[in-house]
């Protein structure tokens, strides 16, 4: 309130004298303003009218005499808007994800050359090789495990009888 105070006098004045400082960039704004108003009430305005009133009168009726089709259609609008607002929340979501997983891929190539550039490349590249190493064991171990698993199911399924029904194996299946 203080800044519309101190600065009330100011803009009273420019606002009520005809020549300032600045009415060589204000006139040919304010002639612009006039001559758009003008052309819109002489050719735009006798065009739009009637189709204004008449939008204007069928909306009145309708929300008058049918107030169910009127919330029906506020429904659909406001269902349309959370719609889309949905959609700006998740495209939002989705670009900080894809930035927090670019920036996690650079500060891990960053942090590759660090150690790369502290342990030498030929260290580096045995450390790699016991790394890829460790994995491919783990691998093979999975293959081993899962292999003894599906033996055991097989023999599981060998002791049901055939032709009887079986119901459901465990584990069969999806």
């Amino acid at each position: 309130m203080d800044l519309l105070q101190e600065n009330f006098p100011q803009l009273f004045y420019l606002y009520s004298t005809y020549y300032t400082p600045y009415a060589t960039y204000i006139h040919p704004l304010r002639r612009a303003l006039l001559l758009t108003q003008s052309y819109f009430y002489q050719y735009a305005f006798p065009t739009l009218y009637p189709f204004y009133a008449l939008t204007l009168r069928l909306f009145s009726s309708v929300l008058t005499e049918q107030p169910s089709l009127a919330s029906l259609a506020l429904l659909a609008i406001l269902l349309l808007v959370s719609l889309k607002l949905m959609d700006i929340l998740r495209r939002t979501i989705i670009s900080w994800i894809a930035f927090a997983i670019r920036m996690m891929m650079y500060a891990s190539v960053m942090l590759v050359g660090v150690w790369v550039y502290q342990r030498g490349v030929e260290q580096s590249l045995e450390d790699l090789g016991w790394i890829i190493g460790l994995f491919a064991g783990l691998g093979e171990q999975g293959e081993r495990m899962g292999h003894a698993k599906a033996a055991g199911r097989a023999k599981e399924a060998r002791k049901i009888p055939k032709g009887k029904y079986r119901g459901r194996t465990r584990g069969a299946g999806w």
